[in-house]
C-alpha cells in the first residue's frame, strides 16, 4: 500500500477499536495503517564494478572475466565480489561495453560471450570455484551484432538468493579469447533486493 507524502500518524495501541465515529468528512480524510505491514517497502542495494583486460587470457578463477568491485585485483587470477551484510536476492544485472574501440573489432568475428552470477559463504578461499554456486543468466552477446553492446536485465526470475554472510560475482565468459585485449573494459552493475 503506497503511503502518500506528508501523510501524518498517531500511534495507536493493536487493541484499541477503531471503528471510525467522527463525521462523514473527517472519516473520508482519515486511512488506517498497521506497523510493520503496510511500512515494509522494498529496498534495493546496487553496486557498480569493472570488468579489466576484457577478453585476454587473464582469466579469473571462475573462468572468465569476473567483474572488480571497487579496486583493483592484484595480482591476476584473484576475484573481484560484493560482500553482503543482509539477507538479498539478485533483481537485475548490468552490462555495458566500454572500450574506445568497437567490439568487432577487439574481438574478431564470431566470438559469443555468456554471463553468470556466482554466490559463495564468506570465510573460504574465494580463489576455488568449487566453493562457487553459477546461475547462468539469458543475455548472451554475439560480437557480430552491436558495435558497443549493453544490456539490462532482470534476473528475479533465477530466484538467486544470497544470505547476509556471502559473496556474489559477476563473470562474462567468452567463446575465444579476443584479438586485441590489452586494455578494454567493460563495466557491470548488480542490483540486490533487501528480503
Amino acid at each position: 500500500m503506497a503511503i502518500p507524502n506528508g501523510t501524518r500518524f498517531i500511534g495507536i495501541s493493536q487493541e484499541v477499536d477503531l471503528t471510525e465515529r467522527k463525521s462523514n468528512y473527517l472519516n473520508n480524510l482519515t486511512e488506517a495503517y498497521t506497523f510493520p505491514d503496510d511500512f515494509n517497502a522494498s529496498s534495493y542495494l546496487s553496486y557498480a564494478g569493472t570488468m579489466l583486460n576484457f577478453g585476454s587470457n587473464q582469466l579469473s578463477p571462475l573462468g572468465g572475466y569476473t567483474a572488480d568491485f571497487g579496486t583493483i585485483k592484484s595480482p591476476l587470477g584473484q576475484i573481484g565480489f560484493v560482500i553482503v551484510n543482509q539477507d538479498c536476492k539478485v533483481a537485475s544485472l548490468g552490462w555495458q561495453w566500454c572500450a574506445n574501440i568497437q567490439i568487432s573489432t577487439a574481438a574478431g568475428s564470431n566470438k559469443t560471450l555468456i554471463f553468470k552470477i556466482s554466490t559463495a559463504t564468506v570465510g573460504g578461499n574465494m580463489c576455488n570455484p568449487a566453493l562457487w554456486t553459477d546461475y547462468y543468466i539469458t543475455t548472451t552477446i554475439d560480437t557480430d551484432t552491436a558495435p558497443y553492446p549493453g544490456f539490462v536485465e532482470d534476473v528475479s526470475a533465477l530466484n538467486i538468493n544470497v544470505p547476509a554472510g556471502s559473496v556474489v560475482a559477476v563473470t562474462a565468459l567468452s567463446s575465444a579469447i579476443f584479438q586485441n585485449a590489452t586494455t578494454l573494459e567493460a563495466n557491470v552493475s548488480i542490483t540486490l533486493e533487501s528480503v
